[in-house]
């Protein structure tokens, strides 16, 4: 390692050659051929309004998905409505374009036509084949390049095949270019240069299951590596989202293992907006210098900030990334410096367009005596132009990383880049050196008065943090939670009946369900004397418990919710082995669990201080909340931590007494959380809870006169009737109960011939797929525009095919089994059923399924008879029905064709059509170009009507007055001698 640079000598440098750098370019821009007419007015247009931007880089998005003149021009009307201020040629075509008239064809072609030409100016070739005329024409102004390939998203194999088959051919064709070359021009490494990005090699590269997910990655690239390495071409695995960033990493130093110490083939990047790039590239210096190996490394400022700010707040986290742009410049430069420090471990390739970075990186260079060889600079193709003239002209080598693909499809890739960080005007600014002068340029990055990144606006909530799957210790934590609780398996569980723990004759079996043979545990299993038992408990206790302040109800449910946290990981655990999900489904249940509690609390402190009323002279008017009485919760097993937790937390903190009965599947689980509620500080009593079969426990806490409200979460035929049985008015009982019912749905999202494939099959995995379809929430039906539906039916097969069904213990997991046996053949006769009934597109093969455990393979139906039982009814489980519909119109009516009324979502790029659908889907929850299931307490309140259930909402602003009894007082002070107020 070299010595440190001296601050005042590098910055004198920098200044230095920054002004000359400066005065360069200026006199290479005035030489430069301008842009084309439009491209220019696109580009003043897009700079000069965010929302004019945001609607230019949406309509570009969608503009490849749609076929007709008609639905363009309905596109722009609804991206640009009147009074949007268009460029003169779009103005005056939309003013003459009218329904049924010729001239909306041609307002088409004159769309395209542009932006054909928008994107000719950042994308160099439609194809492979064009390498060869990128590769001279770049040569020609003394640059070499850096391919990268554009297309769709990978989510199959078969597409990361492609994917991979296709950057093997890009090699080749530049080689061929390279070669026929009379002069290369000067470089820094091979000349032959392709990005890859590491997320295409494989549909499952996540961080979740590193080493599974390294190893697919590698064996697809390893072949190419190798040609790599036999022709001196060079493979620069791209970064994307942080969360892959350790990912990409491992994947690097795999390959390099692979790789001849003297033939180096492999570059990654580097993102200096990351708070601990600095660390991350320490840690891969120690890496290479232990291991003999060196590396090419771009040094990039990063390009997805507004999505990693938002990641991080949607799941609670710190944002990963600086928060002030002169934080990341300062960043870039400390970068800089310490990875050219390192040669000849590494190669240093700058990538920026900013003058002070370059003459940073260049100053840098010459203090530490390094010929200009050894240090590249990268500019973005279609951009910098008068910069790469000005590098050019002090003798450094210059590489363009240069997208190839189609056109008119490529840019709508390139631009949903650019919506993912809405502030990167810089893709599309070419004109900074006229705007800006050398003085402003060349500050040193120092702290500035700039505004920091966006925060959660005060008072608003915030939920408990997910785990960070991306870190190597939080997996640890996870392996070692599983291992400490299978250690333990086997124990027995006894009810809480009055503040007792009390063991019975009887006892219920908890058993893995991935492993039936494997026992979780075992609960003393109650019956109906121990239910009125309970009851008689409950009712002494209560009125006490109500009568405590508040605050006091409160802290108990917040000491409930700090032990979860310290248990967070063995609870997960335990999840996984007795209800069988996937470590990142266990996770989300137990932070919703530990949300319940925090959320509750919260609103409870609210609405312990009553409601504002109107208050005259002489008279005051107070609006209070009392509890119910005795609530009976009765949980499902398919959320046995969230929902039971739920439930119980907002009968307590409302100053009611609950009387759980957990599902005889997870009541081990169940027992765990009763027991930490209990050691809290909820009073004898006030928490009880009585395992037992439905129909003799969860029947007689229905059906009890002492119960004021159940409150249920399971299937729609147990749900009517304890609607039914509420309704009743047993012998001396004075009041009416209470229900609060949530039972299920027959969810469909709605795909519009406009949207994002990419996004919309992703959603429908997750939401279909997820848990094995054992949500209510879950897709069991898409509904696809016809206009789509041979095209997304395939890759949506295509990427079903390629989930991984077994044990959830496992990481690498994405199905795990059904709870039991019983479910596992209901979706087995079902599966059956729909192959004389419909169409069974997709059945994942025998070979697939583990040989033990209650799977069922995940099943795609399409062709079902809209009255068949696979379209009406509710399944549980991994089978998903696709239809297709003519119209928008044709697609809600078949959506909301059902008893049901919960979840559903569209997948649309048309503003019309999306507020048509928000407000013509009947459903209590309704997602919009997201998937339908992982609703987060306080954020999206959760609950349908219909047959789902009676229109409560869990986790919302009025989830406790279903819970609560208003009472209105009033009091007369102006008469016997009470004084006037």
């Amino acid at each position: 390692m070299s010595p440190p640079l001296n601050a005042r000598t590098l910055e004198a440098r920098t200044q230095a050659i920054g002004r000359e750098l400066f005065a360069a370019a200026k006199r290479e821009h005035a030489s430069l051929s301008a842009l084309n007419r439009w491209t220019s007015q696109v580009l003043s247009w897009c700079l000069s309004d965010p929302a004019v931007k945001a609607n230019l880089l949406r309509f570009i998005d969608v503009l490849p998905s749609l076929d007709s003149p008609r639905d363009i021009v309905r596109h722009v009307r609804e991206y640009f409505p009147p009074g949007f201020r268009l460029p003169a040629a779009l103005r005056f075509g939309v003013s003459l374009a009218r329904p049924a008239m010729v001239t909306q064809g041609a307002l088409a072609a004159l769309i395209r036509n542009l932006v054909q030409q928008l994107a000719g100016q950042f994308i160099a070739e439609a194809t492979p084949e064009g390498a060869r005329r990128v590769v001279e024409a770049l040569a020609a102004r003394g640059a070499t390049c850096s391919l990268d390939l554009l297309g769709e998203q990978v989510l199959s194999v078969a597409e990361a095949e492609q994917y991979v088959a296709a950057c093997g051919q890009l090699v080749r064709q530049s080689q061929a270019a390279y070669a026929a070359l009379a002069s290369p021009p000067r470089r820094c490494g091979p000349l032959v240069n392709l990005s890859v990005k590491p997320s295409a090699l494989t549909p499952r590269f996540d961080p979740i299951s590193p080493s599974h997910s390294v190893t697919e990655a590698a064996e697809k690239l390893m072949p190419l590596l190798r040609v790599a390495v036999e022709e001196g071409a060079l493979l620069n695995l791209d970064m994307e989202q942080y969360e892959l960033r350790d990912l990409t990493l491992a994947l690097a130093k795999q390959l390099l293992a692979a790789c001849p110490q003297d033939r180096p083939a492999l570059g990654v990047v580097i993102q200096a907006y990351l708070t601990d790039a600095e660390a991350a590239v320490e840690e891969l210096l120690a890496w290479l210098a232990a291991h003999e190996r060196r590396l090419t490394v771009r040094v990039v400022k990063g390009a997805y900030w507004d999505a990693e700010v938002a990641q991080a707040a949607q799941s609670h986290w710190p944002a990963p990334v600086h928060q002030r742009k002169t934080e990341t410049d300062a960043a870039f430069e400390r970068l800089t410096e310490r990875l050219l420090q390192a040669h000849p471990l590494v190669t240093t390739a700058v990538a920026s367009h900013n003058v002070r970075s370059i003459a940073h990186a260049m100053a840098t260079a010459e203090l530490l005596g390094q010929p200009k060889e050894q240090l590249e600079f990268q500019l973005l193709y279609g951009m910098g132009d008068a910069l790469h003239g000005a590098i050019v002209e002090r003798g450094y080598p210059v590489r363009i990383y240069t997208p190839v693909g189609a056109l008119i499809p490529g840019m709508a890739y390139l631009v949903r880049r650019i919506l993912e960080n809405t502030a990167n005007e810089s893709f599309l600014r070419q004109d900074f050196l006229h705007e800006r002068g050398a003085d402003e340029l060349l500050q040193p990055p120092v702290a500035s008065g700039e505004i920091a990144g966006p925060s959660e606006p005060a008072g608003e909530w915030r939920g408990e943090p997910l785990v960070d799957w991306s870190k190597a210790a939080q997996r640890e934590r996870m392996a070692e939670a599983l291992r400490a609780v299978r250690a333990r398996l086997g124990g027995h569980e006894p009810l809480l009946l009055g503040g007792r723990w009390i063991d019975t004759a009887e006892r219920l079996t908890s058993r893995n369900p991935a492993h039936p043979e494997e026992i979780i545990g075992t609960v003393a299993r109650a019956h109906r004397d121990q239910v009125e038992e309970a009851v008689q408990h409950a009712r002494r206790a209560q009125p006490g418990w109500a009568a405590l302040p508040v605050q006091e109800r409160v802290a108990c449910l917040r000491r409930a919710a700090e032990e979860m946290r310290r248990q967070q990981m063995e609870l997960a655990a335990l999840a996984v082995l007795e209800a069988g999900k996937t470590w990142r489904e266990a996770d989300v249940e137990i932070i919703e669990a530990v949300d319940y509690l925090d959320y509750y609390s919260e609103q409870m402190q609210r609405l312990a201080e009553g409601r504002r009323l109107p208050q005259p002279p002489g008279e005051r008017n107070f609006y209070q909340y009392r509890p119910l009485g005795v609530a009976a919760v009765i949980a499902p097993w398919n959320f046995p931590a969230a929902i039971l937790m739920g439930m119980t937390s907002a009968a307590l903190v409302g100053g009611n007494a609950a009387i759980v009965k957990p599902s005889e599947q997870s009541a081990v689980i169940a027992l765990r959380l009763i027991r930490i509620l209990a050691d809290a500080g909820v009073p004898a009593g006030v928490l009880q809870c009585v395992p037992g079969r439905g129909e003799d426990v969860g029947a007689a806490l229905v059906q009890h006169a002492g119960t004021q409200a159940i409150l249920f979460t399971g299937s729609k035929a147990v749900g009517l009737s304890i609607i039914e049985a509420c309704g009743r008015v047993a012998p001396g009982q004075r009041f009416l109960k209470r229900a609060i019912i949530e039972m299920g749905g027959k969810n469909a999202i709605i795909v519009d011939a406009d949207a994002d494939l990419d996004a919309a099959i992703q959603g429908i995995v997750r939401s279909a797929f997820g848990y094995g379809g054992q949500k209510c929430s879950a897709a069991s039906r898409v509904i696809v525009h016809r206009a789509v539906y041979e095209r997304l039916l395939p890759r949506l097969i295509a990427a079903v095919d390629r989930l991984v069904v077994g044990d959830p213990a496992d990481p690498a997991t994405d199905l795990g089994p059904l709870i039991e046996a019983s479910a596992q053949q209901r979706l087995l006769e079902a599966v059956a059923h729909a192959e004389r009934m419909a169409t069974v597109a997709y059945r994942s093969p025998a070979s697939r399924m583990p040989s033990t455990g209650h799977y069922a393979p995940p099943v795609i139906v399409t062709d079902v008879p809209a009255e068949d039982r696979l379209a009406r009814e509710e399944l549980f489980g991994p089978l998903l029905c696709v239809a297709r519909a003519d119209t928008l119109e044709a697609a809600i009516t078949l959506a909301n064709d059902t008893d049901y009324a919960l979840t559903g979502g569209i997948y649309s790029r048309s503003p019309a059509h999306i507020s048509r659908a928000m407000e013509a889907c009947d459903v209590g929850n309704f997602y919009v170009n997201r998937p339908i299931t992982g609703a987060m307490v306080g954020r999206q309140p959760f609950g349908g009507h219909r047959l789902s259930g009676l229109g409560t909402k869990a986790g919302g602003p009025d989830s406790l007055l279903h819970l609560l009894l208003p009472k209105t007082i009033s009091i007369n002070t102006a008469r016997h001698g009470m004084p006037l107020e």
